[in-house]
C-alpha cells in the first residue's frame, strides 16, 4: 500500500481540526498541525503535537509549511477562495494527496454567497493534477464548541419555550464529529476514495421538531413549541440586515435552511470506507451529559 504519511494539517486549531488531530494521534500517524498566525498553541503542546503557523493565502508560506509532507488534509474553509493557492502550493511543495473539506450545504436552493465559491472551488480541486478527494459533511456537532447544537441545547436549557419558523418537520442529518474525523483520516490511504467527492452525514434523520424533542427529553424539560411563519420573518430580517447591516441571533438564511431538507445517503462512505456512524439519539446524548456535567 501505498504511503502518503506524513501529513499536513491545515486549519488544525478548528473544532474539527482538534478531533482530527486526536485521530492521527490515535493511530500513530506521523503530522504537523498547520495553524492560524497568532493562534494560540497550548492545546497542541500539551498532546506533544508539532505545530506551525501557516497563511493558506500565502503560496510561499503553504509551500514551506508543506516541505517534508507527501499528503494535505486541509480543514479550512474552501467558501473563501484560497483553493486556488492551495492547490498551487502542493504541486511546487510535490505534495500530491490531498483531502479537502467542503460543505453539503452546496445543494442549497438559496442563493448563498458561499456555495458558489465552494462549487467553483470543488471544480478546481477537481481538475487539478492532484490526488484528492473531497468530503461534504452536513451540520457538525459533538460538544461544547461545535457552533450548531450547543446553541439549541443551551436555549432549551434556559427556556420553556422554543420558536419555529415554519412547521419543523423539514429533515436533519447532522454528523458527529468524532464520526467525520475518522472518515477524514480514512481516506488518506484508501485508494478508491480517490478522485470522489464523498457525502459525510449521520447513521439517521429526524425532522426539527423531533431534534428538540430529544433535546428536552435529555435535560428533563417540557418544552412548549411556538410554531411561527418564516416568511414575515424572512422578509423581515433580511431588510434589516441589508438595509442596517445588523445581524441578530436569528438570521434570514438560517431560516430559510432550517425549511429545506437536510438528509444525505452515506452509501458511498460504506461501501468504500465501512462507514459506520452514531445515531442522533446517541450523540446528542454524549453532548448533553457533557453540557451537564461542565455546568451543574
Amino acid at each position: 500500500m501505498e504511503n502518503y504519511f506524513p501529513i499536513l494539517v491545515t486549519g488544525a486549531e478548528g473544532f474539527t481540526g482538534k478531533f482530527v488531530c486526536q485521530e492521527l494521534l490515535k493511530r500513530g500517524i506521523p503530522f504537523k498541525a498547520s495553524i492560524k498566525p497568532g493562534k494560540s498553541k497550548k492545546w497542541f503542546i500539551k498532546r506533544g503535537i508539532k505545530t506551525i503557523e501557516t497563511d493558506v493565502l500565502s503560496k510561499k508560506n503553504l509551500t514551506k509549511s508543506l516541505s517534508g509532507c507527501k499528503s494535505l488534509i486541509n480543514l479550512t474553509s474552501i467558501g473563501f477562495g484560497a483553493v486556488p493557492v492551495i492547490i498551487k502550493s502542493c504541486i511546487k511543495a510535490k505534495v500530491k494527496r490531498v483531502v479537502f473539506i467542503s460543505s453539503t450545504a452546496i445543494f442549497t436552493s438559496l442563493n448563498a454567497k458561499s456555495k458558489k465559491i465552494r462549487i467553483d472551488s470543488e471544480n478546481l480541486i477537481k481538475e487539478s493534477e492532484l490526488a484528492w478527494t473531497i468530503i461534504r459533511p452536513t451540520m457538525i456537532y459533538g460538544t461544547e464548541q461545535d457552533r450548531n447544537m450547543i446553541r439549541l441545547i443551551k436555549f432549551v436549557d434556559k427556556f420553556r419555550f422554543f420558536p419555529i419558523f415554519g412547521n419543523g418537520k423539514y429533515l436533519q442529518q447532522p454528523v458527529f464529529v468524532k464520526d467525520l474525523a475518522w472518515v477524514i483520516i480514512e481516506v488518506i490511504n484508501n485508494k478508491r476514495s480517490k478522485f470522489k467527492a464523498i457525502n459525510i452525514s449521520g447513521k439517521d434523520f429526524k425532522t426539527f421538531i423531533e431534534i428538540i424533542d430529544i433535546i428536552g427529553s435529555n435535560l428533563n424539560k417540557r418544552i412548549f413549541k411556538l410554531f411561527l411563519p418564516k416568511s414575515p420573518f424572512i422578509f423581515i430580517l433580511n431588510f434589516i440586515e441589508k438595509m442596517f447591516h445588523i445581524y441578530l441571533p436569528v438570521k434570514s438564511e438560517q431560516i430559510q435552511r432550517l425549511n429545506e431538507n437536510k438528509n444525505f445517503s452515506n452509501e458511498i462512505a460504506k461501501e468504500i470506507l465501512m462507514y459506520n456512524p452514531i445515531s442522533i439519539e446517541e450523540g446528542l446524548n454524549i453532548e448533553i451529559t457533557n453540557f451537564k456535567k461542565r455546568n451543574d
